[in-house]
């Protein structure tokens, strides 16, 4: 599994090579600032890797043109000319190639046998896409099924990839992710979002009580591997490499 997250349309074959994989997951921020010029190249770039056969793909908050109730009430802000919503949205989700397009939904078509969710959505930051109040999130984080495996958000859960040096607050993460992710337990987790957090760690959760012989069947992942896997540096450089994950077979 190759990981990468806020290309920000700064990459392409001559300078970002993707090694070959089973699967792409990209975490969202694709685009500079939402045109439906630049999520056409992005699917560009996309298709052009033709030695990965799925890729999984979700949104972020640059991607304005895909959160259609955000871009009708701010596009002006963003664009010169208001452009098309289901336009975008249709190039993605006909682009084919091995292209799946998450927004709060699962992917279970995978040969390998992995469940995947994906979401967009992050605290407010800014009043871009996406974004929605701390207190809320777990409104849209209780739609995560419980049998998650590989997990797709645009934004960090609190503390694990979400250090952003000289902030008031530094961990800037959700924390109400971070709770969805103790009940979940996912033991993937792949995001971005938060530049300066490219990286992995790990969640290393509480082990339960001696389970009985059956209960210890359908035991909880005793951890989440979290994967900040940002391309583009504070400075919008496309320099992090992709983070690559060896996933064992099921």
């Amino acid at each position: 599994m190759v990981c990468i997250s806020d290309t920000h349309n700064m990459t392409d074959a001559n300078n970002y090579p993707i090694p070959e994989a089973d699967i792409l997951v990209h975490a969202g921020d694709f685009t500079k600032m939402g045109t439906t010029a630049q999520v056409e190249q992005f699917i560009s770039w996309i298709k052009s890797l033709k030695h990965i056969p799925l890729k999984v793909i979700i949104a972020g908050n640059h991607d304005i043109v895909l959160d259609e109730p955000f871009y009708e009430r701010r596009w002006s802000s963003f664009h010169h000319a208001k452009e098309n919503h289901k336009v975008a949205l249709g190039k993605l989700l006909s682009a084919g190639h091995g292209i799946v397009y998450l927004n709060n939904s699962s992917f279970q078509g995978w040969s390998k046998g992995y469940k995947i969710w994906g979401s967009p959505w992050q605290p407010e930051f800014y009043d871009w896409a996406f974004n929605e109040q701390r207190g809320k999130l777990k409104e849209i984080w209780k739609h995560m099924p419980e049998d998650t495996e590989i997990l797709i958000t645009h934004g960090p859960p609190k503390y694990y990839g979400d250090f952003v040096p000289g902030q008031g607050e530094s961990h800037v993460g959700c924390s109400e992710l971070l709770d969805r992710l103790r009940d979940v337990r996912p033991p993937y987790h792949i995001f971005g979002h938060i530049h300066e957090g490219y990286g992995v760690s790990q969640i290393k959760w509480p082990s339960p009580a001696p389970p009985s012989e059956e209960a210890h069947q359908s035991a909880p992942t005793p951890e989440t591997v979290c994967i900040n896997a940002s391309v583009c540096t504070v400075h919008y450089r496309p320099t992090n490499p992709p983070i690559i994950v060896d996933l064992p077979p099921k």
